[in-house]
Parts: C-alpha cells; sequence; structure tokens
C-alpha cells in the first residue's frame, strides 16, 4: 500500500526531506523529486537502473518540464502499473493505491497576486456567504487579506481537493474552469457542476478541520489564489483588535470633550432667499450640508432648509427676516436686483440674523475682470444653442432604448448600464441624458443570456449596478404593493439574494471590465457623479478631462 499526499510544495528541500526519510523510497520517485524542475521523464536511453521489466513505462510517457508534485503524481502512476503487473507473478493479496494531489504548486516561492488578482479577490471575498466575517470587514481588511494569498496552478484533469479531505486553505479561481463534484448519499445520484473565473472552494476549511464538502477537478489549466487558514486568522484577529482599540479611544475623547458641540437634540434652521426659483441656491446649500452628515443627529443636530422663491419686494424681505429672528435661522440668499439685495442686507444687520451671500464674491470678481457691473436681472432665459439641442437629442435617445429594448441602436450610446431590475437604470439614464449623455440599459435577468449587442459595444461604455438583497427587496414590494400583490418570487428575499449572487458571478465572467457601482444606499445624483468621475479620469488627469463651453 503506497499512500501519497502533496500539500503546499514550494521547494525542493521540502520534498527531499519528505522522501528522503522514508526507508523504502523507490529510486524513480525519489529521482523526480530531488529535480522536481528537470526533465524527471527519461527516454529510454536513460533508462533507471532499478527498472528491470521488458517493458519500460518511462517510454510512454513524453519528456516534460514539470513541478515537483506533478513530477511526483507522474511517478506514482508509473509505480501504480508496476504494482499491478507484479500482482499476477508474485501477490495472491490485491494491492490497492490511492493518491491524492490537493494543491499543484507550479510556482516559485512567495508568488504574489497581480493587480487584476486583487480586483478579484476584493470583488469575491466579502460575497463568501461561509465567512460572515469577511462581508463585515473593511476595505483595509479585504485588502490585507487579497494581498495575502498565493498563486497556485492546476493542470488539466487535476484533482484540486477530495471530498472528505481536511484541508486549511480556501482558493479562488482567477483562471481556468473547474468541475464541482459532491458524491450524494446512499440512493441519490451525484451532482455536478461547472465553475470558472470568480468562483471559490474550501471556505468552510478555514474555519477549522472542517473537511471539503466537494470535490474540485480541474476542468481546464487553472489559475488558483489560495488563501491560508493561518494568514486569514492572523488578519481577522489582528484588525478585530485593532478595532477593539480604536473604540476605547474614541469613547476616552467623548468624555473629554466638554461643550465642544451642539446637542443632537439641535436643529438648525436654514433660509433660502431667491428673487428668481432658487434651484441653484438651493442645490449649492445641499451640498454643502453633505459635509456635515458625519453628525447630524448624533453630536451636531440636524438641519432644515425652508425656500423663498421670487422674492421681489422689500415688504417680503421684512417679513422673511423677523421670521429668521425668531427662529434663529441662517439666511441664505441669490437675490440680483440691487435695491432688493440691498434691503436684504441691511434688514438682516438690524435684526442681527446672519446672512450669507452665494453669489456676492463671484459676482464682484466677475465684475473687476470684465471692467463692467452686473445687470441685476433675475431670472434666466434658455437658450436654443447647440448643447441644449445636444441635450433634447440624448433624453430622447435614451427615451427609445429605456429597458433594453432596440438593441441595434446601442452602438450610439454613450454610457450602457447593466443591472437588475429596480435597482435605479431608468431614473439614472434620464439623470445623465439631462447632461448630454445618450444612455442605454439593459436589466439583467437571471440564465437568460442577454443580446450579443451587449458586447459588440466598446465596453468602455459598460457600467455594472449593483444592490443588496434586503433594499432591493424592500423596493419590489412596495413596487407590487401599487399593483395590489403581494407574495411573488419578483420580490423573494431569498430568491433575490439569489438573484443578485448570480449577477455578480455573471459580472466577473462576462464583464471583468465593467465598473461596478453599488447603489444600495446612494442617490441618483451620486451615482452619476461617481460615472462621470470614471470616465473624466480615463481621458487622464484634471487637465485632459476639462470641459470647455461654446463661447457666451
Amino acid at each position: 500500500l503506497i499512500v501519497l499526499r502533496f500539500t503546499q510544495v514550494r521547494s525542493k528541500d521540502n520534498c527531499r526531506q519528505c522522501f528522503v526519510m522514508s526507508s523504502f523510497v523507490d529510486p524513480m520517485l525519489l529521482r523526480a523529486v530531488v529535480a522536481p524542475s528537470s526533465r524527471v521523464l527519461q527516454p529510454h536511453s536513460k533508462r533507471l537502473p532499478s527498472e528491470r521489466s521488458t517493458r519500460d513505462p518511462w517510454l510512454e510517457h513524453r519528456t516534460t518540464r514539470t513541478s515537483a508534485a506533478t513530477a511526483a503524481a507522474a511517478c506514482v502512476g508509473i509505480i501504480a502499473q508496476q504494482l499491478k503487473a507484479r500482482r499476477g507473478q508474485s501477490h495472491t493479496n490485491s494491492v490497492r493505491l490511492k493518491t491524492w494531489l490537493t494543491c499543484i504548486a507550479n510556482t516559485s516561492p512567495g508568488t504574489g497576486p497581480g493587480n487584476a488578482d486583487l480586483e478579484l479577490l476584493q470583488q469575491v471575498l466579502p460575497e463568501v456567504k461561509e465567512l460572515l466575517v469577511l462581508g463585515q470587514s473593511t476595505e483595509e481588511v479585504i485588502k490585507r487579506l487579497a494581498e495575502a494569498v498565493m498563486v497556485v496552478t492546476a493542470a488539466e484533469g487535476n484533482v484540486i481537493v477530495q471530498q472528505g479531505e481536511p484541508d486549511d486553505s480556501m482558493h479562488v479561481v482567477a483562471e481556468g474552469e473547474i468541475v464541482v463534484q459532491r458524491q450524494a448519499a446512499e440512493g441519490e445520484s451525484p451532482q455536478e457542476r461547472n465553475g470558472g473565473k470568480g468562483d471559490y472552494f474550501g471556505a468552510e476549511c478555514l474555519l477549522g478541520n472542517t473537511p471539503h464538502k466537494t470535490s474540485v477537478v480541474a476542468k481546464s489549466t487553472c489559475r488558483l489564489l489560495r488563501l491560508d487558514r493561518k494568514v486569514f486568522d492572523e488578519i481577522i484577529l489582528d484588525a478585530a483588535k485593532a478595532s477593539s482599540e480604536n473604540e476605547d479611544a474614541e469613547d476616552e475623547n467623548d468624555d473629554d470633550e466638554d461643550g465642544l458641540t451642539c446637542s443632537p437634540a439641535d436643529l438648525v434652521e436654514i433660509f433660502i432667499v431667491s428673487d428668481s426659483t432658487g434651484e441653484s441656491a438651493s442645490a449649492s446649500v445641499q451640498t454643502a450640508l453633505k459635509q456635515f452628515a458625519y453628525c447630524f443627529g448624533s453630536t451636531c443636530g440636524t438641519s432644515r432648509t425652508t425656500v423663498y422663491r421670487f422674492v421681489r419686494k422689500k415688504e417680503e424681505i421684512a417679513k422673511i427676516v423677523e421670521e429668521a429672528a425668531s427662529r434663529n435661522a441662517l439666511l441664505v440668499h441669490t437675490v440680483m436686483d440691487t435695491a432688493i439685495h440691498d434691503a436684504l442686507t441691511s434688514t438682516c444687520e438690524s435684526h442681527s440674523v446672519v446672512c450669507c451671500d452665494l453669489w456676492g464674491a463671484l459676482l464682484a470678481s466677475l465684475e473687476k475682470k470684465f471692467g463692467a457691473k452686473r445687470s441685476g436681472v433675475s431670472g434666466r432665459r434658455q437658450s436654443v444653442s447647440d448643447s441644449y439641442m445636444q441635450t433634447v437629442k440624448a433624453i430622447e435617445y435614451t427615451r427609445k432604448v429605456d429597458d433594453g429594448v432596440l438593441p441595434h441602436l446601442w452602438k450610439e450610446c454613450d454610457i450602457m448600464l447593466i443591472g437588475p431590475s429596480r435597482a435605479g437604470k431608468t431614473p439614472l439614464s434620464f439623470y445623465l441624458a439631462q447632461r448630454g449623455y445618450k444612455v442605454a440599459n439593459y436589466p439583467l435577468v437571471p440564465d437568460e443570456e442577454p443580446p450579443k449587442e451587449l458586447f459588440e459595444i466598446d465596453q468602455e461604455k459598460c457600467f455594472g449596478l449593483i444592490i443588496q438583497a434586503e433594499p432591493l427587496a424592500a423596493i419590489r414590494a412596495a413596487r407590487m404593493k401599487q399593483f395590489k400583490r403581494s407574495n411573488t418570487d419578483y420580490a423573494n428575499l431569498n430568491n433575490i439574494k439569489k438573484e443578485v449572487s448570480w449577477i455578480k458571478t455573471f459580472y466577473l465572467r462576462k464583464g471583468p471590465k465593467w465598473p461596478i457601482i453599488d447603489t444600495s444606499d446612494a442617490g441618483v445624483v451620486e451615482t452619476a457623479s461617481r460615472i462621470m468621475e470614471i470616465l473624466d479620469r480615463r481621458k487622464g488627469d484634471p487637465l485632459a478631462a476639462a470641459y470647455e463651453s461654446p463661447l457666451s
């Protein structure tokens, strides 16, 4: 009986120690291990002295350059042939041979992942359902784990892991295809499925001496990213310790603070005054408020804005300022009429109301630059310019191809959005269209192949949208409620979890270069800004991505 097990074979010394310590080492096997990177399968002119049979098994194998584990495995096969031949001649009892090859280490010691591997791991690791701690880990912890993996390869047909065998490593497929096999219980048929880039196996082995639940065979030559349990434990435990220390430090800092912040119950009132629609002022204030979102309701209270539009009389100014004074509000304005502007400023001073002129400094600088005074005319008139017509055409195109229709027109798009149903593709498409982009979108359906036109367009135009299962289920349930329907598979949380998992795998296989944007907690404006930022960054630095407007 010969039982061999090769794991984490990384150097000649490892193999030499294993086999030289054995008293019954077969010379063929020893030779393969001592010189793993040499031509171990020799032609008949260099026959080994220990092999005296008339039929030389070495003649049946092509000369090749291979790793230690692969070479040893080949030699074991040769020994098996010899044992079978001898069994009929000198052995009455049957002889059984079993070989485990759990990891093909075809790389030099210390080989780490490349940039593409790191990106893949940063997508896959947080989604490993067997390891909940990864889903709760920070990006920094995931990055450390990704950088700590080892790159290994498996030749076509190799058994990478065996069901029921204990192990201490998890593998992620970086390249190639695998077959995942599960031996069924008595009376049931075995299960088998194919896998590829982004699939993982052995996650349960990182939790302890847990045997593999499936066997995995390399369907083609594979590059695998292996994460060992020792490394996993070190990084996760270090992260937990650091998190605990940070929480203690934050608690101490909170205890030391003495009246430096307002009460969480405080309400900050903001009045916005405009002699036009007030849209620009409202947008500017909302953008500024985002800088304080981290402390709303915790240390700096909350805010509320009140917008006063089309304010063009001094009597109206007086009433608004009195109300602001009674509510201790900050007054922000974009009043262009000079008479109303002066009245507003003086009234705020007399009532001790803090007043902020949003456009004052800008207009003063423009007056100095142009050598002319502002007109003081409120409102704005939309001119029918080339850029205006471009926006109109973009909106019309986006409306026409919404929800995956007319694939033959997709080649005209500037942006293609791909994602699950109710992930926000349509509102995002029209928001971007109002900024001059022609946007198409396609809703992904599990196990349904998208039109070929999706992969024929420039792939740099494609953006994948993803959303967490729980908020997606809530959105779909609300949608079904509008139609007075409930308990549908469309809004079922378990089905949605499977759908989200399938979509992530789809992105890895079909769109490995697509930027993936999570819309779970992001609004349309934030997501659109992210897409526009990516498009600009592809052009180079901000100078290269600068937009030059037509002459005014």
